[in-house]
């Protein structure tokens, strides 16, 4: 019933009707009672909408819509929606017990121009999904109320029903019960004290679900494991090539992807990529691989990992650890002297490598270091051929229109006590562009395996740049003098822009990049545009990422075993595509997890810094005032009002245009950090217009992580 009025109601053939008129012209005199049923559903829900005339409506036609709203301030909020290109004003008291970020069903009130935005202009009617689930926080009491206090707009704090297990001053994870106001949460996990170490880390990484704890289940399966692998090391093909080594950061604890190289006689390399067969032990639909799926990547959080597996699996069984035999799946490929891969080979394979390197093993080998030249004699002509491999595969991408923005980095420093004491610029030696350039082409050589067999599979996919996006940048770029780029842009022309890309405008890179789709796992191959690769998937760390994980399984599936069964092969589909958008959602939050603690330590780091003055360069430009960014990327804002002078925004050409000059983009200025607050992350600066006691924030560098492509 409910289907057939919905339907009724949105034909084109239907205008407002009462219940009798519905009654009527349906010819339901008999289900009477169950059409108000459903009717009093829809109206609850807003899905259908009754007039004054009592007769029923599409909410449209009375001004209700859905949108998420955004409350960042105690008096009032906007709701955005895709019914308008524009946001809608909310008063505090028509909130409706709506909280920061919930999708609400909205009414317009009024509807006034553009310019005067700032009239009450819409209520909210209802909550169609609540953002706010779970709060994390330090459990309080006043008289014999145990709350957590907040820092939300709306919300001063929340009670908690269940502190009876719990101590005052716990930093706990609570589960909201009851959103009418004092609202309610039960207690559900303990993160720790308010002074242990790190803590202040786990709390940010428990709001997004992320935690530093295995489940019991998981627990219990680990008992299960096979450690006795002997006979799967006998039933299995050794590598073609050997020596096989590890090159990692110095701190790096999950070894999971090895390299050896060879020259053949025809003039081809002969690359290997092995990387630890994690779906050995981890098997589907088993304890670890559901928290697996859920965690769906490890997290990187200044000083500590939050790891997807257990450190049994993760930092041993399948660590491809020196001089020890390790399972793992082999990708050996001949390539030639253009980058083109022309045979390759897939396989089950065992590897005993013979050195853990790290990157700066390698890149001192590559500055002539005599010592590390020494130590590693036997490896020499290897390293160096593979820098030689590196350079061919990065000159075929090149080719492609593959796009290097090379952008700096920068890396919190802490002390055991999680006290951050410096930020530094991360850099890439030769070592890290190495193993950068062989993942790559392991990935691409793996999915291009598959994708010509026509079997569902998880690809990593890059849309082109957002058109809009890319038009606004187009504007900007071309005011600052650049070659505008032509209709419709390719990868190409963004590689030859960055090539001409002046020193000083070195920022542009950061808002090209910001124009750009974002990488995703599809089941549908739509190609990657920022690496020019028609065809491309995740291989190579399955311990850290769940797509690889369920690469390998596929590979194991099809190419191993061949059991190819075409009937399964729409629930397959399905199934692929279930998890490459949690995966790809679980890579967002784990992104979000990062910048929010770096931003966290590098405001804690510049607390020590107020009344400090450094030399910066301006990275964006708001109408409110300027964000500016230190040489080791710590950035702070500059209010408007910490400007001298009147101060128009263009937004054409993103500058504040002022009688005293102008601020644009990559302006060099000189700050002094007069705020800087852990708890917000926000570090706030002011402009000095003179330059005594300047202190030039030098670029120390330390290696780059393994990034995401």
């Amino acid at each position: 019933m409910k289907e057939k009025l919905l339907d009724y109601f949105h034909s084109s053939e239907y205008h407002p009707k009462t219940f009798e008129e519905l009654i009527t012209d349906l010819q339901l005199d008999k289900q009477k009672q169950e059409v108000k049923a459903v009717l009093q559903e829809l109206t609850a829900s807003f899905e259908i909408a009754i007039s004054k005339r009592k007769k029923y409506i599409l909410p449209k036609d009375a001004g209700i819509y859905i949108g998420t709203i955004s409350i960042k301030n105690p008096e009032y909020g906007f709701i955005a929606t895709d019914h308008f290109n524009r946001d809608f004003y909310v008063a505090k008291k028509d909130f409706g017990g709506a909280l920061d970020k919930d999708t609400v069903i909205f009414q317009i009130k009024s509807n006034y121009p553009q310019y005067r935005s700032f009239n009450h202009e819409a209520k909210i009617l209802g909550i169609k999904l609540r953002n706010l689930k779970y709060v994390i926080g330090e459990l309080q009491k006043t008289k014999n109320e145990f709350y957590i206090k907040l820092q939300l707009h709306n919300i001063d704090k929340i009670i908690v029903i269940n502190p009876e297990e719990y101590t005052v001053g716990d930093i706990v994870k609570a589960e909201i019960v009851d959103y009418i106001l004092p609202i309610e949460a039960r207690i559900v996990e303990r993160i720790g004290f308010k002074n242990d170490i790190d803590v202040d880390i786990l709390a940010i990484a428990a709001e997004f679900d992320f935690s530093d704890k295995f489940n019991s289940e998981t627990i219990q399966e680990l008992d299960t494991l096979p450690l006795d692998i002997s006979a799967e090391i006998k039933s299995r093909r050794k590598p073609t090539l050997s020596p096989i080594i590890t090159i990692d950061g110095t701190d790096a604890k999950d070894l999971d992807d090895a390299v050896a190289i060879a020259k053949r006689d025809n003039g081809n390399f002969l690359l290997g990529v092995y990387i630890a067969d994690v779906a050995f032990y981890v098997k589907e639909n088993g304890a670890i691989d559901n928290e697996a799926l859920e965690r769906g990547t490890s997290v990187y959080l200044t000083n500590r990992v939050i790891p997807m597996l257990p450190p049994l699996i993760s930092n041993n069984l399948c660590s491809l650890n020196p001089q020890t035999e390790k399972l793992a799946i082999a990708c050996e490929m001949e390539i030639n002297e253009q980058g083109e891969v022309v045979n390759s080979d897939i396989f089950p394979s065992v590897v005993k490598t013979k050195y853990r390197m790290t990157y700066d093993d390698i890149n001192q080998i590559f500055d002539g270091n005599f010592e590390q030249q020494g130590k590693y004699q036997d490896l020499i002509d290897d390293i160096f051929l593979m820098r030689e491999l590196k350079d061919v595969l990065y000159m075929m991408r090149t080719r492609r229109g593959a796009l290097d923005f090379d952008v700096d980095e920068g890396k919190v420093i802490v002390a055991d006590n999680g006290k951050p004491l410096d930020v530094v610029l991360l850099s890439r030696g030769e070592s890290e562009r190495i193993i950068e350039e062989f993942m790559l082409i392991a990935n691409e050589t793996v999915a291009s395996a598959v994708f010509y067999l026509e079997l569902p599979f998880i690809y990593r996919v890059h849309d082109e740049p957002d058109y809009l996006k890319l038009e606004t940048f187009k504007k900007l770029v071309s005011n600052l003098g650049y070659r505008t780029f032509k209709r419709r842009v390719n990868a190409k022309q963004l590689q030859d822009f960055l090539k001409t890309l002046r020193e000083e405008d070195a920022y542009l890179k950061i808002l090209l990049l910001r124009a750009m789709a974002k990488a995703i796992y599809s089941e549908k191959n739509i190609g990657h545009f920022g690496l020019g690769s028609r065809c491309y998937t995740h291989f190579t760390a399955p311990i850290r990422r769940y797509p690889d994980l369920l690469v390998h399984r596929l590979l194991r599936k099809y190419i191993f075993s061949q059991a190819i069964n075409r009937v399964e092969w729409v629930s397959l589909t399905q199934k692929i595509g279930d998890i490459a958008a949690l995966s790809s959602k679980r890579e967002r939050d784990a992104m979000e997890c990062e910048y929010r603690v770096e931003d966290m330590k590098k405001a804690e780091y510049m607390a020590d810094f107020i009344g400090e003055r450094f030399e910066g360069i301006v990275s964006s430009v708001t109408r409110y005032g300027l964000f500016v960014m230190l040489p080791n990327t710590v950035e702070g804002f500059v209010h408007i009002s910490n400007l001298k002078g009147y101060y128009e925004y263009d937004s054409s050409t993103m500058r504040l245009i002022g009688a005293r000059g102008n601020y644009h983009l990559g302006s060099k200025v000189l700050v002094e950090v007069i705020k800087s607050d852990k708890k917000s992350r926000e570090i706030d600066f002011k402009i000095v217009y003179n330059n005594s006691r300047v202190k030039k924030n030098g670029k120390r560098r330390r290696q780059k992580q393994k990034g995401r492509s």
